[in-house]
């Protein structure tokens, strides 16, 4: 018998395709080149969401100065609530901001804070994670209860405390975790004072009595809350600054300026803010860790926990099946069977912020280059949100762009699992973009565009006149109603673009129904002035119910010589997404104080789609705000004969002509491309084709999809330029 030899084991063998699979996100960074310590920082900041946000991130901030430093993030371990009394919280935030003002409550998401901040390395950030799932997994750590709150008020603070059983619970858990990841590097001690959910504090005596109406509203034994806990982090740097969102881009022209992209938060010194005396203040970039100068009205404060990171979120207490209970795992979501509320697309306010915040910058930001996706109309699209004294809106040369996020040549959501643009929900584009693209503003021979120097006559075919409305009052002038109406709710004119009267209602209802600026009504009235000249004749007008755009039909009629003569009728159904309008649909002016403000509508009209409708679509999907908006356009040229002008928003121009010209619906890409060249006043035309041997009143008994065509505006577009607010105090220094 041959004997064989013992086979003698190899000390360093090949790595294998299979071992190289099990590389965790930190080895990966580190074969990649980066140094361990930035390679910590990245996973950190970005609550390890994998290799790709982490070498992203890393890129961002290469020219960041903290970058090097061993400064630990700071963690802090909250209760959260979410569903319907979630909603609730947010309405009344909303409502409190808008009626009384900011106060210290609105600096964070609603919570109960569990442990409060403490400092851990960057390495650690795995481990805080993991300890909290471990914790919520043992025997009876969850309850299947709503959290029991009792409500209490003072002069100088507002919230709900925890009744004492759950109280008791809630700091059992927060000490367990407190033991399992306290070691020689990490020190940390559980909240010991009384637990509570704040609603209001830091704020003026003097809006105690409205605030408490609106504290008092609250229903804190809704039976369908849940909670979660939740572990975020910080950067340091972020102590004792003010967080502002970007709203309007700005591209340095100076060596000492910030660059500003929409989606980026700005850390600010609350004292530099206050001591500026030219609106411009120093900040520092939480997308890539730079500071400059910058100014301030182009950015707005809000929560400071909007700029945190989210490591972990894991169901606390809930009275679903615990089999269908999932948590979410640095911002993923581990593969379960799950309900629609549970799913991304059907995710609420409350379970938005799992995603991460730096996810959501995942949208935008790009190592290579960067150019706009499109806009919403509840965002400013072609001026700056700016108060009346700070400084100027910038004029569109010195507007940049702002580009998704691309990985590997296709358009990514996150870090590790791909989902392409055009899935993401369009109610988000609108935070990130606000930019216009570059044009040449008269046209050569191969323009679209043909001058009508002369009157034309119309053929005898029907059309369709679909029209944006012309320029907003706040987002020409910003947050203007403070500054232009007294305490008594009387309107005071600031500026001569702005109306010498408004009509009468409460004043706070002007910050979601924005009037016209003059030039806006003007901008309309040239637009009807320009029809007219070219022979248009108009039987029938539509508009949606924004103020804004009942002044623009009413300007265009005008322009037609048909302001007395030919009535509005006011359509709900033309309104823009609703996705975008979270907090509610606006409340608009009835057509009772329309008529007492010298508008002539058509009171006898039956809206197609009544506001009460309207409100039933609340969660309505990109798909269906189409066919909403293409229905009502169908419907209204199935009643009505000859002409018909229809007034809406910047989408209006293609929901309402999409299907009906035989087109499929846009992507969400698609969509927001379009809407960003979509100026103040734009005109759409579509014209019916006769089926051959038929009459379009024919045709207007049969199917009206596929029987229009887009054609060409009878009359040139209108293009002005930025005038900026004139300060006569420049001409002192």
């Amino acid at each position: 018998m041959v004997t064989m030899a013992a086979l003698p084991p190899r000390k360093n063998p090949t790595p294998t395709k299979i071992s190289k699979q099990h590389l965790t996100p930190l080895q990966i960074l580190l074969q990649m080149g980066f140094p361990k310590h930035r390679a910590e920082k990245a996973l950190a900041a970005t609550g390890n969401r994998g290799v790709q946000l982490a070498s992203d991130w890393l890129l961002a901030h290469v020219n960041d100065p903290f970058l090097d430093e061993c400064a630990p993030r700071e963690y802090i371990l909250y209760a959260c609530p979410t569903g319907p009394f979630l909603q609730q919280l947010e309405s009344f935030w909303a409502q409190s901001r808008e009626t009384c003002g900011w106060n210290g409550a609105h600096n964070f998401t609603p919570h109960i804070t569990l442990v409060s901040f403490f400092k851990a390395p960057d390495e650690c950030a795995p481990q805080l994670s993991k300890a909290l799932k471990e914790l919520m997994n043992l025997p009876g750590a969850r309850i299947d209860r709503p959290i029991g709150l009792e409500l209490y008020t003072s002069p100088n603070f507002m919230g709900f405390f925890v009744a004492e059983d759950d109280a008791n619970y809630l700091k059992r858990l927060a000490l367990q975790y407190v033991k399992e990841v306290s070691h020689s590097t990490i020190s940390l001690e559980p909240h010991v004072k009384s637990l509570h959910l704040t609603l209001a504090y830091q704020f003026p005596p003097g809006q105690f009595n409205a605030l408490k109406g609106l504290v008092e509203s609250l229903d804190a034994s809704c039976t369908d809350a849940n909670w979660e806990l939740r572990l975020y982090s910080r950067d340091p740097r972020l102590v004792s600054k003010q967080v502002h969102k970007v709203l309007y881009p700005h591209t340095p022209r100076e060596t000492d300026e910030l660059e500003l992209r929409i989606g980026d938060y700005i850390y600010l010194n609350p004292d530099a803010i206050q001591a500026s005396s030219d609106g411009w203040v120093e900040g520092m970039s939480w997308l890539t860790g730079t500071t400059g100068y910058l100014p301030e009205n182009y950015t707005e404060r809000t929560a400071e926990s909007d700029a945190w990171t989210m490591h972990r979120t894991v169901p606390l207490c809930d009275t679903r099946v615990a089999d269908e209970v999932s948590d979410v795992v640095d911002g993923s979501v581990p593969e379960v069977a799950c309900t629609p509320s549970d799913s991304p697309e059907g995710t609420d306010a409350a379970a938005a912020p799992a995603l991460g915040e730096f996810e959501r910058a995942n949208y935008f930001i790009s190592m290579t280059q960067m150019s706009a996706v499109g806009q919403s109309e509840s965002q400013p699209d072609s001026a700056l949100l700016a108060p009346l004294d700070k400084a100027p809106a910038p004029s569109a040369e010195q507007q940049p762009t702002v580009d998704e996020q691309t990985n590997g040549g296709g358009k990514m959501l996150g870090g590790g699992t791909s989902k392409p643009l055009d899935d993401i929900p369009l109610e988000k584009l609108h935070e990130l973009v606000k930019k216009r693209t570059n044009m040449r503003v008269i046209p050569g021979d191969e323009g679209a565009v043909q001058s009508q120097t002369a009157p034309s006559v119309e053929s005898g075919t029907r059309k369709v006149y679909l029209m944006r409305h012309g320029e907003r009052i706040d987002f020409t002038f910003g947050t203007w109603v403070p500054y232009c109406f007294d305490e008594a709710g009387n309107y005071v004119r600031k500026d001569l673009n702005m109306p010498k009267t408004l009509p009468t209602r409460k004043p706070s209802l002007w910050q979601r129904d924005s009037p016209l600026t003059n030039v806006g009504r003007y901008q309309a009235l040239l637009v009807g002035e320009g029809m007219k000249d070219a022979g248009v004749r108009i039987a029938k007008v539509y508009c949606s119910p924004s103020f804004r755009c009942i002044q623009t039909a009413t300007s265009v009629l005008e322009g037609l010589g048909l302001k007395a003569t030919l009535p509005i009728c006011i359509e709900p159904g033309l309104f823009e997404w609703l996705a975008w309008y979270q907090d509610g649909i606006p409340e608009w002016l009835s057509n009772d104080e329309l008529i007492a403000a010298d508008y002539n509508i058509a009171t006898d009209y039956q809206p197609i789609t009544t506001v009460a409708e309207l409100k039933d679509h609340f969660h309505e999907k990109l798909g269906e705000f189409y066919c909403r908006n293409s229905a009502i356009a169908e419907s209204i040229i199935k009643s009505t004969e000859g002409n018909v002008l229809i007034v809406g928003h910047a989408t209006t121009l293609d929901t309402c002509s999409r299907f009906i010209t035989g087109e499929k619906i846009r992507s969400t890409n698609d969509m927001g491309r379009i809407m960003q060249k979509v100026s103040y006043c734009s005109l759409a035309v579509m014209e019916s084709v006769p089926a051959a041997g038929g009459s379009d009143e024919a045709d207007a008994e049969c199917s009206v999809k596929g029987n229009w065509k887009l054609t060409v505006p009878p009359c040139d577009p209108m293009t002005h330029t930025n005038n900026n607010r004139f300060d006569h105090k420049i001409l002192l220094d």
